[in-house]
Order: structure tokens, then C-alpha cells, then sequence
């Protein structure tokens, strides 16, 4: 069973080349998770059974993290770990489970059979948040993880690491390299001279970014915006004519709007980077408002790899038609997921 965590769809599509793994070598997949998240691994691979885990919606209040919503949310999520790992026993029974895989739901950790937890995120000393908090949040973390057979790191260990300190440790794992959905796909360009803004996260914070572009590129109507919503499903927007969006499009047809596109926006989701150095393209970045994972990655991005970045409330006064960066990145970076196998 392969099951990512249900916050957004980053987990769920850096899981999308561990399951095609799978696959290309004999074994039958389970797909878990819920939400948006399952619905997503399903549209990518309709033929493989599914089983609905136990899930706690996050929500993110304008104060992101130090919000109500977000802390009522934390208490939903602490509860629903003991939920999902009480499950986790009837699945592997219901579906004959061998080895269980989890993108970080805490709760799918298994005496019965081997687990293996997947996360970029080991350490939470990365400046955004006081020592005590970081100190506190990581002791936790690390409280389940040991919990599992294996800790697989999505990333390169050393001096190019994407997640940067973020994956500082002193615990054995694995590092299984980037993890991406476009690795090894053949991308074809779109025609014409257009803008991409990538929107993916939770709400409300996805739907305010989208009304900022909007209302920016509405005031430039020689300037063609396209939106890819990080949406399953949502109303058609009325937009004026130079601005074009579409809901849930397949995974070529983003890879080719990254490739095609003259500037590329996108929040800084560790996800959504792996997907960027895949297709080795830069991007202007706009972290999470109050989501100190996505704020060290812009600056580290910005910083490391000459990437564009502005907070969410700076947009209102940058004058995007001057953005410019080098939009090309020539890299390395790579997955090698038969480490997985060695373990099993």
C-alpha cells in the first residue's frame, strides 16, 4: 500500500513514481489516502484498488500557522494518527498488505508488516519558527518515525540537497533522490507567449494568491496568464481574455505549460521544486503566508539555485512585466528507487 499524506496534492504526486515502481517490478499495488489526494492517485492509475484512510482536513486561517482554524486543525490531526494506525490492522488483513509505504501519515507505522516513511523533513530548526517550537515539533516527528522500519529522504545528501537543513539528521535513512512525476516523460511544448501560475495548498491561502493574479494581470491585458487551479474539481471563472484556467489537467500537459512558459509562479512546496528541477526549469516563487517550510525553501531556492521570490503580500507592488531571471537550470538531479528494493 502506498498512502500520502491528504494535504494537497504534493505528496500524492511525488508519490505517482513510487507506485509506477511498483508496478514495473510485479507487485500489486493498494492505494490509500483520501480527499483530493486519493482522488488524484486514482485519475493517475484507475486500474488499482483504493481504501480510504481516516483523515483530518487541515485548514489555514490569513495567519497561516499561529491561526485558530490551523490549531484546531493540529488537534484533529493528533487524533486522527491513533485513528488511522488503528485501521492500518483490518487493511493489511482486507487487502493481504506485505509492505506498507507512507508519505508521511504518521499514524501507518506497522508491527505486523515492514513500513517505510517517506519525508523530506527531519529537522525543524530552519529559522522561521523559535528554538523551543522547533525543538518540540522535531522531538515529535521523530517520535513516530522510529516507529517505522525505514525513513526513505526524497532528496540528495550533502552539498546540493534541495530540503536543504530541512533534512539535517543524525538518524539512519535513506536518501532515495528527488522524487517527481516527470521524471523519464517526454514533454512537448505549447505554442505562444504566455505566463504559468501553478496553484496548489490549502485554503484559504490558494484562493487568495489566485485573486492577486488575476486582478494583476487584469490591469495587463497585452500579457496572457495561464492557471492551472490545484483543483480536483471547481467552478469555471469568469476571467477577462488574456487570462485562461483549467481545474485538474494531466501530468503532461503541466509539465508542458512548465517548459513552454515565459515566467513560471508557483508556491514553494518541496513537491512542487522536485517537479521544477525534473524538468529543469526556475520559477518565481511565493511561499505560504506563515508556513515556515515553504518560507525557508523560497529563500534557500532563491539563495542556492537562483530562483525568484516574494512574499505573498509584496505582489500587490511589484511590477511583474520587469520579473526576469534565468528561467533554464541545468542540473542532475535524479531518483533512484531501487534502494526501496534492497530493503524489502
Amino acid at each position: 500500500m502506498v498512502a500520502p499524506l491528504d494535504w494537497g496534492l504534493g505528496h500524492a504526486s511525488r508519490c505517482v513514481p513510487v507506485v509506477r515502481f511498483f508496478i514495473d517490478n510485479g507487485f500489486d499495488v493498494v492505494l490509500g489516502g483520501g480527499g483530493d489526494s486519493l482522488r488524484y492517485l486514482c485519475s493517475r492509475f484507475p486500474e488499482l484498488p483504493y481504501v480510504e484512510l481516516p483523515s483530518a482536513r487541515m485548514k489555514y486561517g490569513r495567519r497561516g500557522m499561529v491561526s485558530l482554524p490551523f490549531l484546531f486543525s493540529m488537534f484533529r490531526f493528533a487524533s486522527n494518527i491513533r485513528r488511522e494506525h488503528r485501521a492500518l490492522e483490518k487493511i493489511i488483513s482486507d487487502y493481504s498488505i506485505d509492505y506498507v509505504f507512507s508519505d508521511n501519515r504518521l499514524g501507518l507505522y506497522s508491527e505486523a508488516v515492514p513500513s517505510f516513511y517517506i519525508t523530506h523533513q527531519l529537522n525543524f530548526d530552519n529559522g522561521f519558527l523559535n528554538r523551543s517550537a522547533a525543538r518540540m515539533m522535531k522531538r515529535l516527528h521523530l517520535r513516530y518515525i522510529n516507529k517505522y522500519r525505514y525513513c526513505m529522504v526524497p532528496d540528495v545528501d550533502g552539498v546540493m540537497s534541495l530540503s536543504g537543513k530541512m533534512s539535517d539528521t543524525d538518524m539512519k535513512v535513506k536518501h532515495i533522490g528527488t522524487l517527481s512525476r516527470f521524471y523519464g516523460m517526454e514533454v512537448a511544448k505549447v505554442d505562444g507567449e504566455f505566463d504559468f501560475l501553478l496553484l496548489s495548498g490549502i485554503e484559504p491561502q490558494r484562493t487568495v494568491l489566485e485573486n492577486i493574479f488575476i486582478k494583476k494581470y487584469s490591469s495587463m491585458p497585452n500579457v496572457r496568464l495561464h492557471i492551472v487551479r490545484g483543483v480536483a474539481d471547481g467552478e469555471k471563472l469568469l476571467l477577462p481574455e488574456n487570462i485562461t484556467s483549467e481545474n485538474n489537467p494531466s501530468d503532461e500537459r503541466i509539465a508542458s505549460l512548465i517548459v513552454s512558459a515565459h515566467r513560471v509562479f508557483c508556491r514553494s512546496g518541496y513537491s512542487s521544486l522536485c517537479d521544477l528541477a525534473a524538468l529543469g526549469r526556475r520559477a518565481v516563487l511565493v511561499p505560504t503566508p506563515k508556513q515556515p517550510e515553504q518560507e525557508y525553501l523560497a529563500e534557500h531556492f532563491k539563495g542556492k539555485f537562483g530562483f525568484v521570490a516574494y512574499r505573498q503580500d509584496e505582489l500587490q507592488n511589484v511590477d511583474f512585466i520587469q520579473i526576469a531571471y534565468i528561467a533554464d537550470w541545468k542540473n542532475n538531479y535524479s531518483c533512484n528507487l531501487n534502494k526501496i528494493l534492497k530493503c524489502l
